[in-house]
């Protein structure tokens, strides 16, 4: 009698990858008591027979070159389970689909024609090559299984193989069974989410060596051990006591992030191992999630209770020198308790991208913390508010912290989540007053002469609001003889990187540092003040905030200009909040900014335009809504498609980089192309191509798109063509 193996280099038999999957199942079904008794029945047996296929000859043989799908033959198993015909449905839809769905595997289902003989046929012939197997190895084990996973010394045994099993199986009916699914999907829409991403977390946890998911331990203790208790402050000490949705308004620098964690506390499932809810802390900027996860990793310690997860996550896990291939497969998983991500990364299981069905279920009575919500576009804010609804059907709860939300914005999330309402008063609250505002007439052009007839201390930061304006300024400053630093997004993600760092250990070697938005959020330094163009009022209050960022009460000026440039109303759409946001520091002119003042002042920018926003907000909302609510499970449909279109980010490798990203892919170091990699906005991908022809091309051997342009170092990507040699 031969073996069988679930999985090669490394061989593992398959009745150990199948009692592997069963560990990681039983850790589940301990962790998420929501889950029903009767998910867990269908889900044991679906895990029980998921990787039977895998006893064909051929695929002992070589799996790769076999060009079958294993799950179809395992599928064929489930008429054999002593359970009722819809619980068997439920069961052989997870496993046919646990690797494909549907739609992938739409032309290799075996759909069964009088007097033609189906590929199926012969797959069948060689799975019985191993039916010995299958009958003195695997099945005496299986009342084992069930008793271990149940917890009784009577399991249930629901599955046995009948005398004429084999017969039985060459004569599987999958028309039948998908025809059960188009008439019954919405019924068991719930059911067969569920079902298949419990199922895939299981499989893949199991392949990646994992025997169960990972607990949080007590959050209060954590924190009391960097925080003691007794310098909670007081909106820290009430989110530590609100159960439910919550919204927090409270100053930057107040300690925001600690209140979070407490709510988590407050809100979250204690079994007997830990915290077993799984929470995503939710912010806009890869530079800012980065950061996040930073922290609480220091806090919590261990890699694999923090995740973290945006487009470029393993690149950023690959350089913070822990074990990226690793750490990004397993965070992708219901495997991390803790995770720090992008709204995209969440939207993806409501588009029904990739496994959505594993990101759903781990949705499921999760807490989310959306923090800096301020920073969306209204279409993607539409889109929180409409997973802000269907979480509710999740069990899941939110909590939404600001320091500065228009009052239009914080009325639709009230509306959404009805939260319980925790707001710094405002004594408390100018407590970390920090700035005193000037509005000054002029523009970037007068730069040189600005600095000098305004005394800026050094360092202080220049901030743009387009790269354009950024690069000019930068060289209108470096020409006079100035100790200046350029940063900006149109930097290679390692030329940016190197600039951070550099900033981050030598900030006051420099007179100047000339940037563009990124500043608002990528870096935790404190300049002695700020010249910017004008922006809105949210957006300016970011900005100063990277100025006398530790001394609450100890004022710094800032300087507003009165002008910015014409490509400001590409970027800041309607311009009107701009206009507006100016017209309120004018009145504020020489004063002190009080942070009680801010959130009137916010909502005062945005009242001549909110109608407009609003209408967007909603329009986008009701749009996500809908789509979400026809999202089918174990299908792939155009909502996928939508998604990618909508948010897909485009990134760019200037031409004279080619030659080394060739050599790293020689070397085995493809993921060192991201440091090589430029992202570009849209409108500004279309704008080059308008003004050059076509200087973009894509380079399918590297996978990268390749930007025929200039670049320095110094400055960035430019739009001109490159006529430079290739760095190889």
């Amino acid at each position: 009698m031969k073996v069988c193996y679930a999985k090669f280099n490394p061989h593992d038999f398959l009745e150990c990858h199948t009692s592997d999957a069963i560990n990681v199942l039983k850790s589940m079904r301990k962790a998420f008591p929501w889950f029903s008794g009767e998910l867990w029945e269908l889900l044991f047996y679906s895990v029980l027979l998921h990787d039977l296929g895998k006893c064909a000859s051929g695929f002992q043989k070589n799996p790769q070159k076999w060009g079958y799908r294993h799950e179809i033959l395992s599928t064929a198993f489930t008429q054999f389970l002593r359970l009722p015909e819809e619980k068997r449905n439920l069961i052989a839809l997870g496993i046919l689909t646990h690797h494909r769905t549907l739609n992938e595997l739409d032309d290799r289902i075996p759909r069964r024609i009088p007097g033609v003989p189906l590929e199926f046929d012969g797959k069948v012939e060689e799975l019985l090559v191993n039916s010995d197997y299958i009958e003195d190895v695997f099945m005496p084990k299986v009342p084992y299984w069930e008793a271990y996973f149940f917890g009784t010394v009577k399991p249930p045994r629901r599955f046995f193989l009948p005398h004429d099993w084999k017969e039985r199986l060459r004569n599987f009916d999958f028309n039948t069974l998908l025809e059960w699914y188009e008439t019954n999907w919405k019924q068991h829409k719930e059911a067969l989410i569920f079902l298949r991403g419990l199922l895939n977390a299981a499989d893949h946890l199991a392949s990646a060596g994992e025997s169960e998911i990972k607990l949080l331990p007590n959050i209060g203790r954590v924190i009391e051990l960097d925080l003691p208790r007794e310098r909670w402050r007081m909106l820290q000490r009430a989110a530590n006591e609100a159960e439910g949705n919550l919204l927090l308004r409270a100053p930057t620098g107040y300690g925001k992030t600690e209140a979070a964690l407490l709510w988590a506390d407050r809100n979250a499932y204690y079994s007997k191992r830990g915290i077993s809810t799984r929470i995503f802390y939710v912010l806009p900027y890869k530079a800012s999630i980065n950061a996040m996860h930073r922290r609480l990793l220091n806090l919590f310690g261990d890699p694999a209770l923090i995740g973290v997860l945006h487009s470029s996550s393993t690149f950023y896990l690959y350089s913070s020198n822990l074990e990226y291939k690793r750490l990004s497969s397993l965070y992708h998983k219901i495997y991390t308790p803790l995770k720090v991500t992008t709204p995209f990364q969440i939207m993806k299981a409501f588009f029904g991208v990739g496994f959505f069905e594993m990101a759903l279920s781990e949705l499921r009575n999760s807490l989310l913390i959306f923090d800096e919500i301020h920073a969306y576009e209204p279409n993607v804010l539409g889109i929180i508010l409409a997973m802000f609804e269907l979480l509710k059907n999740h069990g899941a709860k939110v909590m939404v912290m600001t320091a500065t939300l228009p009052e239009f914005i914080e009325t639709l999330i009230r509306d959404s989540i009805s939260p319980i309402e925790l707001k710094a008063t405002p004594e408390e609250a100018d407590r970390f007053t920090r700035h005193r505002v000037n509005v000054v007439d002029g523009s970037m052009d007068e730069v040189k002469q600005l600095v000098e007839e305004l005394d800026l201390p050094k360092p202080s930061l220049i901030a743009c609001n387009t790269v354009d304006r950024a690069m000019e300024t930068y060289s209108l400053l470096k020409r006079e003889g100035y100790n200046v630093m350029l940063i900006h997004s149109r930097f290679t993600y390692g030329d940016r990187e190197g600039k951070e760092r550099a900033l981050l250990s030598n900030l006051n070697n420099y007179d100047f540092v000339v940037a563009t938005q990124v500043v608002e959020v990528s870096l935790d330094v404190s300049f002695e003040s700020i010249l910017t163009e004008p922006a809105p009022l949210d957006a300016l209050i970011q900005r100063f905030g990277r100025v006398n960022r530790k001394g609450f009460g100890n004022l710094r000026d800032v300087y507003v200009l009165t002008q910015g440039s014409e490509a400001d109303k590409k970027v800041y759409r309607p311009y009107g909040v701009v206009e507006e946001s100016l017209d309120i520091l004018k009145e504020l002119n020489g004063q002190p900014l009080r942070e009680s003042q801010i959130p009137r002042l916010v909502s005062e920018a945005y009242k001549s335009v909110e109608g407009e926003l609003l209408k967007e907000v909603m329009k986008y909302r009701d749009i996500a809504y809908n789509l979400f609510k026809e999202l089918r499970p174990l299908r792939k449909g155009e909502e996928e498609k939508r998604f990618y279109d909508m948010f897909q980010g485009l990134e760019v490798v200037p031409i004279k980089f080619m030659a080394m990203l060739e050599n790293l892919a020689k070397t085995g170091k493809r993921i060192e192309t991201h440091r090589y990699l430029v992202p570009l906005s849209h409108w500004k991908f279309f704008a080059i191509i308008s003004k050059l022809g076509d200087v973009f091309s894509y380079d399918k051997k590297q996978h990268v798109t390749v930007a025929n342009l200039k670049y320095s170092h110094e400055l960035g990507l430019l739009d001109e063509p490159e006529e430079d040699e290739i760095i190889g």
